[in-house]
């Protein structure tokens, strides 16, 4: 490092001290950068021409004044200095003298984004795939250029760029854009945002019209507004840019986005560019076209370029950012021929010109063809990740409206209900180490503040792997749902619509957060599971058995017990949560609703005392039977607007919703589980049993709401059979993930009190909130208390009347798999010979007197209540 130090032998001050005082200044003033290495006491004396001990000595002054560090062995380095001086030379702010003054700082878009580092997941738009870039066949590239023409690199080339890679663009896009272009009409340029200024620059004066998509790219608008031109908004909607609008305006340029609409992914219509260009044509307009992901498109053919429909008044501006990668700050634009000799000149005043190497080693690299072997890499690559991510958000948030999914490496998500407007989603995610992105910080310009800017997130799955993608977007769902979790009131924001622009406080609210009595002794003790995922009991004469079946026909309200169920591949468990209760006054169809995230509906973990009702619902007659506090019992047929009417007052009275009721809805075809997909939910009672002893407490299994309870596995094993399927009576079961709970399981199901709190103990002693595991039904089947529980490959026999008995088993009861009826040895049936009251003893022809089936489908039956669990 040379130092910029001027020494004058005429003035008062001392060598030493006017040395000192320039380097000190040079620190505080940032030319001399935190951590820089200084040179040597030798160096600079030789490069000043002065005593070495001159040196020494301002150097000792600095670390004196803690402006620098001597580090042993290495050297002297610069320190931040404590309190930054800012003068009026070098360093100081730029003056501000109003709009369109000299020193004014325009706008400019931030792509960098000062979070990515911190973030564990992070969509962030348009940014390409690392891993996919084609590293070996570039440095081949690049050392073959080296090669053969380094020679290049020490002087200045056409300003327009390097001619091979003009050619070889000019093929492309005749290919893919329908271009015909002679190499003479291409300039490479340092990224597309070169072209969208030199437009600007080249175009536009004080006082012209730009006309732009509404939303649109943050560096077009910013790149006009620099220029002094009037930027007017033109709205988009599913075909891209509403060219009917533009029947009666007049401007000089209209920046568009035709291949991939950023931020909204909609295509521009065949028929609309041609609208467009007969547009431009009429008024002797420009049409920009900004094509930066036209070679990313996964389904059907490309439309032709607007390019190709009106060569003579259309520049087309395309970039390798999304392709290969924005570091290497390559682009280029396509300008008619009588445009030519002002961007050639309006280039070379710029920069001269982009760096030699990177354009010839991209020429060489189109021109032999792998850069479109490498786009087919990248359209197969990017269209599963594309997938993965609208699995996972349909999977964690229903059905949603999601734009864009046809090319490019974002979609726009317009936000469901139950899930919190844009700016609070987004910050409430970056916490959690995921980055979502609202318009703004994605890059984007509305020139309102519309309902899309409050409501839509921009999503990017290009730089992230499938696998990736699932996991961040099932924590994100898991943000919104612990958010609720421990902050109560956090549903007002899922439900009330927020002021325009105003951010949004987290978890204010008139209404206080019920206080929860913390009751458990929590210890830091991960429980001992098996490394592998097949089964491992300490005793081999133990059977996991399905010790309780369960089904909840309204979401939030009792169980009901079942002695045996069918199920369907495919599809949820029957009758399970097919009946929720809307909040007041949310966006839900009570026609025909659809799954929604839970702050939507009355539940548990907010409203815990709807547990105060006992219900029952019959589901041939559609009569329910509501008991309250023990009072003598109602019966409401739901198949009646009178008898909803009054299940609404019942349970918004419960739940404390005031004048204004809920709704009771019934879904279509589907349920309410929390998860949209459609699982199962299973609990190991062991596990259960493992967190009482740790705690110190009694737990009733029914707090977590599973459909089945299982028992004889150890504790904490049914995490290890993730992945794999299970044999459960006649259907075939994959073990999909873990549940994690929610504070529905911090109510008592017996007393209707918020006693417990779950989430958070689970969090404490194990680092995660999970117990239990969602099921998927492979194959179809009849499962009924008792039936074995085992995984398929290493299935063990079911029980029979000769089996010994295993846990929780009820001696002397034996349930049909055929209709589900109870032979109880105590109660012998009607049909058995009185001397043989044993199931044992009776005839091996008998049958079920209620069904006919034969004797050997029983087995033993099994209840929770005896399991020792509940």
């Amino acid at each position: 490092m040379q130092l910029p130090v001027f020494l004058d032998r005429s003035r008062p001050e001392t060598l030493t001290d006017q040395l000192t005082a320039q380097l000190r200044d040079g620190i505080r003033r940032g030319l001399v950068q935190p951590g820089a290495r200084l040179p040597s006491s030798r160096k600079l004396a030789e490069q000043l021409a002065i005593s070495r001990n001159t040196v020494v000595r301002a150097y000792d002054t600095l670390v004196l004044e803690t402006l620098a560090e001597a580090r042993p062995a290495s050297g002297l380095y610069a320190r931040s200095p404590a309190a930054p001086v800012l003068t009026g030379r070098l360093g100081a702010a730029p003056p501000v003298h109003g709009n369109g003054g000299i020193g004014t700082a325009p706008r400019a878009p931030n792509l960098v984004g000062e979070h990515h580092q911190r973030l564990t997941f992070d969509f962030f738009p348009g940014r390409p795939n690392p891993s996919l870039f084609p590293t070996r066949a570039w440095r081949r590239h690049l050392v073959a250029c080296l090669s053969g023409g380094a020679q290049e690199l020490v002087r200045y080339g056409d300003p327009a760029g390097e001619f091979g890679l003009r050619a070889a663009l000019c093929a492309h896009l005749a290919a893919s854009r329908a271009i015909a272009a002679d190499p003479n009409q291409v300039l490479i340029l340092n990224g597309a945002q070169e072209g969208l200024s030199l437009c600007a620059h080249v175009l536009l004066r004080r006082g012209a019209t730009a006309l732009v998509e509404s939303p649109s790219v943050q560096g077009a608008v910013f790149a006009f507004e620099a220029a002094g031109a009037d930027v007017i908004a033109v709205p988009v909607d599913q075909d891209g840019l509403r060219t009917a609008d533009l029947r009666n305006v007049v401007a000089d340029i209209v920046h568009v986005t035709p291949a991939h609409q950023f931020p909204t992914g909609a295509a521009l219509s065949l028929e609309r560019r041609e609208a467009l260009a007969v547009w431009a044509r009429r008024h002797e307009s420009i049409v920009l076209e900004n094509d930066c992901v036209g070679d990313l498109r996964y389904e059907g053919s490309p439309l032709p370029a607007v390019a190709a429909l009106a060569p003579d008044c259309t520049i087309h501006v395309g970039s390798f950012s999304k392709t290969l990668g924005a570091g290497l700050r390559l682009g280029y634009m396509v300008v008619p021929p009588r445009l030519i000799p002002a961007f050639r000149a309006a280039k070379a005043l710029l920069n001269n010109g982009t760096a030699w190497l990177e354009q010839a080693a991209l020429g060489a690299f189109m021109a032999d063809g792998a850069y479109a072997a490498h786009l087919a890499r990248l359209r197969a690559s990017y269209r599963l990740s594309r997938d993965a991510l609208l699995d996972a958000l349909a999977r964690h948030f229903g059905q949603v409206d999601v734009g864009g999914t046809s090319g490019g490496l974002h979609v726009l998500w317009r936000l469901p209900p139950g899930v919190p407007p844009t700016l609070a989603f987004e910050t409430l995610a970056r916490r959690a180490r995921i980055g979502i992105y609202g318009l703004g910080s994605a890059g984007a310009w509305d020139a309102t503040d519309s309902p899309l800017s409050r409501r839509s997130v921009v999503l990017g799955f290009g730089g992230t792997a499938p696998e990736q993608i699932a996991e961040g977007i099932a924590r994100l769902s898991d943000v919104v749902d612990d958010r609720l979790d421990r902050h109560h009131a956090f549903v007002d924001d899922l439900l009330l619509p927020e002021a325009a622009g105003q951010p949004v406080a987290f978890g204010v609210s008139d209404r206080p957060a019920p206080s929860l009595r913390r009751g458990l002794a929590l210890h830091p003790v991960r429980p001992r599971r098996p490394s592998s995922g097949r089964p491992s009991r300490k005793d081999p004469t133990r059977m996991a058995v399905i010790a309780g079946i369960y089904r909840y026909p309204v979401k939030g309200l009792s169980a009901e017990p079942l002695r045996g169920v069918d199920l369907a591949a495919g599809r949820p468990f029957p009758s399970d949560r097919i009946f929720a209760l809307t909040r007041p006054n949310v966006p839900v169809d009570v026609e025909d609703p659809k799954w929604a995230k839970k702050g939507l509906f009355l539940m548990l973990m907010l409203e815990e005392g709807l547990a105060r009702a006992r219900t029952a619902l019959d589901l041939g007659t559609m009569r329910m039977t509501v008991e309250v506090d023990g009072n003598a019992p109602l019966t409401l047929p739901l198949d009646t607007p009178e008898g909803r009417a009054r299940a609404e007052e019942i349970f918004g009275r419960l739940a404390g919703t005031g004048d204004v009721l809920p709704r009771l809805v019934r879904s279509r075809g589907g349920h309410f589980m929390d998860k949209p997909d459609n699982v199962l939910s299973l609990i190991n009672l062991a596990t259960v049993r493992d967190l009482e002893r740790r705690w110190g407490t009694s737990l009733d299994p029914l707090r977590f709401r599973a459909n089945f309870y299982v028992d004889g596995l150890e504790p904490w094993e049914e995490f290890d059979w993730v992945g794999h399927d299970v044999v459960v009576g006649d259907a075939v079961l994959t073990v999909d993930r873990r549940n994690g709970r929610c504070g529905a399981t911090n109510v008592n199901p017996r007393t209707g009190q918020r006693d417990r709190d779950i989430p958070p103990a689970l969090r404490a002693s194990f680092g995660h909130k999970d117990l239990g595991v969602y099921l998927l039904a492979k194959t179809g089947g009849k499962v009924v208390l008792g039936d074995a529980l085992s995984l398929s490959g290493a299935i063990e026999p079911r029980g029979s009347e000769t089996t010994p008995r295993g846990p929780g088993e009820s001696s002397g009861r034996f349930i049909c798999r055929g209709c589900y009826f109870i032979y109880d040895e105590g109660e012998q049936a009607s049909d058995a010979p009185r001397s043989e009251t044993a199931f044992a003893a009776l005839p091996a022809n008998w049958v079920c007197p209620d069904c006919g089936t034969d004797k050997g489908k029983f087995r033993p039956y099994r209840d929770l209540a005896d399991t020792g669990a509940a």
